[in-house]
């Protein structure tokens, strides 16, 4: 199946799968985030802007750390995504909530004392464009902390999901690994010399293993396919009956390794991008 919608449209269609199980995506990355909040170490007073916020849900957490005097801007390119983390954030004085391309960022120089992006850099055409676009609105001593997804073969989560849909009928098309993809910065040097070139410094990458738990793989693939963005989603919600089932049938074989005594423990891998300018 060919995904013709922009990048925008596809992340606002599953904007409603991702309130729903808001709670199951912070929970694999909880670690990470509380990682990358270290690294970004956020002062009373602080201008933050988070990238790809999707939902909104690092805002009550950025809001505190900042406090009444710092201001907290959420992002996402998709407008659903945006109107979402409105709906969450509404009660928060010292947090907006605003549409804004991470390869565009529409704010001036210097507007920032800190950036963070969970899992959206991947996704932008061109990283590097993105990356210069954040050093430019830091000010001098302004942080970043971007968390990415790892290669694929560290991340069967998904894999098991992805490729079962494909042995199945339901996409078409390689591994999601080229550029504004999923997999599109997993290679942690890549990563490294990206944000060199963009001019940050101190730059860290980190790897941060994670668990995905769940007690059966049907629910597993069902979260999965609907909180993923194009064509793996379009293909599962345009899916036979026959074919879902076989596309169940196929991820379970794939997750039988991770299989334990109350369900699965599927494992995957995280980067942590951290650097200032």
């Amino acid at each position: 199946m060919t995904d013709l919608t922009t990048p925008a449209e596809a992340w606002t269609a599953v904007a409603d799968a991702w309130e729903t199980h808001v709670d199951y995506v912070d929970e694999h990355s909880e670690v990470a985030t509380k990682d990358l909040l270290a690294r970004i170490d956020l002062q009373p007073g602080d201008r933050v802007l988070e990238l790809a916020s999707g939902p909104g849900t690092l805002g009550a957490s950025l809001s505190t750390l900042v406090g009444p005097e710092g201001t907290v801007v959420l992002s996402d390119l998709a407008p659903g995504m945006v109107a979402a983390a409105r709906r969450r954030t509404a009660s928060l004085a010292n947090v907006t909530v605003a549409e804004i391309d991470a390869s565009a960022i529409d704010r001036p120089d210097h507007s920032f004392d800190a950036v963070a992006c969970r899992m959206g850099l991947q996704f932008t055409s061109d990283p590097s464009v993105a990356l210069a676009e954040i050093v430019r609105v830091l000010a001098p001593g302004g942080r970043i902390g971007a968390l990415t997804w790892g290669g694929l073969e560290h991340n069967p989560w998904l894999t098991c999901v992805g490729m079962a849909g494909m042995l199945n009928g339901l996409v078409t098309g390689g591994p999601p690994v080229g550029p504004g993809t999923v997999f599109g910065l997993s290679d942690p040097a890549q990563l490294e010399a990206l944000a060199k070139g963009a001019g940050l410094v101190d730059v860290q990458v980190k790897e941060i293993d994670t668990l995905f738990r769940v007690s059966d793989i049907d629910t597993h693939v069902a979260r999965v396919s609907s909180l993923a963005g194009g064509a793996l989603a379009q293909g599962f919600a345009n899916a036979t009956a026959e074919q879902l089932a076989g596309a169940r049938a196929t991820a379970a074989q794939l997750a039988e390794p991770h299989q334990t005594e109350v369900g699965y423990a599927i494992p995957g891998r995280l980067l942590l991008l951290s650097a200032h300018v």
